[in-house]
């Protein structure tokens, strides 16, 4: 069975999906806010997979680190390959994986509106002639498990596991929240990049975006920090057992959660996923134990 072919079969099992393919373009898009600098998480509980009313979660002590403001950018991760040399898997194996959109679908089959391309990586997001002009602040995509942990090793840091990754989402939650108030407000106003509309035909771009978001578009959580729901998946270094060998926790959902399909735009969603297989709905952050140095911050259109 091929990577992509148990990919599919783990998106399948899971309900799990995501991609992005394009920004909005009839509308501008909202102030998005890029600050580089890693956000405080202090000591406290996490209410670990809390997910509504009867889901209360496990009471779990974390110790206090420093993660990413906002998933790791197009143009971070350039200044890393810059400074290496380093090649992603895509880059190296020739291809990657990617969503498209069906004109219909027969049945819930994932393999309808996923695609193996020739030619996809980080450089190459949306296909083979596409590039990054415009989308230095957008999350970078495309990346393994083992791409990833070479960027945090690069930059002095860890990937966050599934504990440290729920606590900084979660932030000062110290009850059961509605799944739904993850990705919306009590108004039903988008507060994360998330699928309006019937997935995987129509998305109506009701947030403001068709497509993956630019970095910090919405708004921080209590901690300060962007986007951990929605947008693009995120690399955990926690097992998958039920993935196989290798395989890994991705926490957050993507844009392409939607309410009539796997509504994984919730804190306690997860998916499990080859460490060798990345695809165009999974990004990344990191973590620190120890103070960062500061980074210029900025406020600007994307």
């Amino acid at each position: 069975m091929s990577r992509l072919t148990l990919s599919l079969l783990f998106l399948a099992l899971f309900g799990s999906i995501g991609a992005a393919v394009a920004r909005k373009d009839d509308a501008a898009p909202p102030q998005c806010s890029v600050d580089d600098n890693m956000a405080y998480v202090p000591a406290g509980v996490v209410l670990l997979g809390e997910d509504g009313p009867g889901r209360e979660g496990r009471r779990v002590d974390v110790p206090a680190f420093w993660i990413d403001r906002h998933e790791v950018t197009n143009r971070q991760f350039a200044v890393f390959v810059a400074a290496t040399g380093y090649r992603t898997q895509a880059e190296r194996e020739g291809g990657s994986a990617i969503f498209v959109a069906p004109g219909s679908v027969s049945s819930a089959d994932p393999a309808q509106w996923w695609r193996y391309a020739k030619g996809l990586s980080w450089r190459h997001p949306d296909g083979p002639e596409s590039g990054l002009s415009g989308k230095a602040n957008y999350p970078v995509v495309h990346v393994t498990y083992d791409d990833a942990l070479a960027y945090a090793g690069w930059a002095g840091r860890m990937l966050p596991d599934a504990i440290h990754w729920e606590r900084a989402a979660r932030s000062d939650q110290t009850t059961t929240r509605a799944p739904t108030q993850w990705a919306y407000s009590s108004h039903g106003q988008p507060i994360a990049n998330s699928w309006q509309g019937v997935f995987p035909i129509t998305d109506t771009g009701g947030d403001g975006f068709k497509g993956i978001a630019p970095v910090g578009c919405f708004p921080a959580n209590a901690f300060g920090i962007h986007d951990m729901i929605g947008n693009v998946w995120e690399w955990t270094t926690s097992d998958a057992s039920s993935g196989g060998s290798g395989s890994r926790l991705l926490k957050g959902g993507s844009y392409l959660c939607a309410r009539n399909y796997c509504s994984n735009f919730r804190a306690a969603a997860f998916q499990a996923q080859e460490h060798d297989l990345g695809a165009s709905h999974i990004g990344f952050r990191t973590i620190s134990y120890t103070a960062p140095a500061r980074a210029a911050r900025s406020s600007s259109r994307q």
